[in-house]
């Protein structure tokens, strides 16, 4: 009988992956590459400096390929990010490749944050466009809409989620 796999392993993510998290930042702002990303000053900061105090974050990979990444930034009101909740808050990226989405990797990075940040003691948030069918998996993970969306860089609206973890 064949065993069934597992899934993706979950990693946590460290300095040495800043490569791969470029890759995921990439798609996660719908930008066509790294080079696209680093040249928008308000998508570069999710990942400048990185691995600064309070940053955290999680790798999926399978067969040594990386399928996801997801991690969390504190911001604070002075660099102006596009969703500020407060210094106790940090905002999630997240990116999955084309070819796996749909199959649990995102719910599974998403679920490693949401644990590490119960164990930091912090909440999260994040933006997400109002026609990202990740939408659904955020609000099935406990993120509740705040605010009524404010219009994004390509015409269309995103909107702040917040996670509170659990006291």
């Amino acid at each position: 009988m064949p065993t069934r796999e597992a899934g993706p392993r979950i990693r946590p993510a460290d300095q040495d992956d800043l490569d791969i998290l470029w890759d995921f930042l990439a798609i996660a702002a719908y930008e066509p590459n790294i080079d696209a990303a680093k040249s928008l000053p308000f998508v570069a900061a999710h990942l400048a400096g990185w691995q600064r105090p309070g940053d955290f974050g999680f790798i999926a990979e399978s067969g040594g390929a990386a399928l996801g990444a997801a991690w969390a930034r504190q911001f604070s009101t002075g660099e102006e990010p596009l969703f500020f909740v407060d210094d106790r808050t940090p905002e999630v990226t997240i990116g999955v490749a084309p070819q796996v989405r749909g199959q649990g990797v995102g719910g599974r990075l998403l679920d490693a944050l949401m644990t590490e940040a119960v164990r930091r003691g912090v909440g999260l948030c994040l933006n997400v466009r109002h026609d990202n069918p990740a939408r659904r998996l955020y609000e099935r993970m406990g993120f509740r809409l705040v605010g009524s969306g404010i219009p994004n860089r390509v015409g269309g609206t995103s909107f702040g989620m917040i996670w509170a973890a659990p006291r």
